[in-house]
């Protein structure tokens, strides 16, 4: 069953004004210190003061970009988010799989909680649920799903694992428990063997 499609509007990144093109090294510089305050520092104590001062630019610099120090962020873990494409390996275990790894290395990388939770599912979570949906799609029309599945339960039982250990129980998030969380939702979701597969063949004797 494909999930309804969510309604509220991905923002659009603030139109930079007239005038000289925008520094990619700059960009850079105020990306990297963002996420570095971010870490140290915690989105409550981050200031435009301060990520200008870290990147050696301007407070100006970064206010040609961004209105404020909530869409400087957002805009910084948006950019983190498109480095990650929706994965698209040929098969939903490979897909599964390579999501869940993702997503790992992003909490590995990139510090958590950074932004208040509207404007976070908004311009970051939304959106790729929509992709995730794409992702979903493909493996339905290759028939590795089974009828009725519901692509909101699948991203809650693929990212939900990982939210939970990161803010309830503190156990630790690496690339194995990635693997072994794909791999169950996998054999959850899948379509059942086709009779002749060596899945159905498995219980006859030789």
């Amino acid at each position: 069953m494909r999930a309804l499609e969510l309604d509220e509007p991905n923002p659009k990144p603030t139109a930079a004004p007239p005038g000289r093109p925008r520094s990619p090294e700059a960009d850079l510089a105020i990306r990297e210190a963002t996420l570095e305050l971010l870490a140290t520092e915690g989105y409550a104590n981050l200031t435009m003061c301060g990520v200008a001062a870290a990147a050696g630019v301007s407070t100006a610099t970064l206010y040609r970009r961004w209105r404020s120090k909530l869409e400087l962020v957002v805009g910084v873990l948006r950019a983190r988010v498109e480095e990650r494409p929706m994965p698209n390996t040929g098969s939903l275990a490979g897909d599964c799989r390579a999501l869940v790894r993702s997503q790992v290395e992003s909490v590995l990388t990139t510090a958590s909680g950074a932004v208040m939770a509207g404007p976070f599912r908004s311009t970051l979570v939304q959106p790729r649920r929509r992709e995730l949906y794409e992702m979903l799609d493909r493996a339905a029309s290759r028939g590795e799903l089974r009828p009725g599945v519901d692509y909101d339960t699948v991203a809650d039982l693929l990212y939900g694992p990982l939210n939970n250990r990161l803010l309830v129980t503190g156990e630790s998030v690496d690339f194995a428990l990635a693997d072994e969380l794909a791999d169950l939702v996998v054999r959850a979701i899948g379509a059942a063997p086709s009779p002749g597969s060596r899945a159905g063949r498995s219980g006859t004797t030789s």
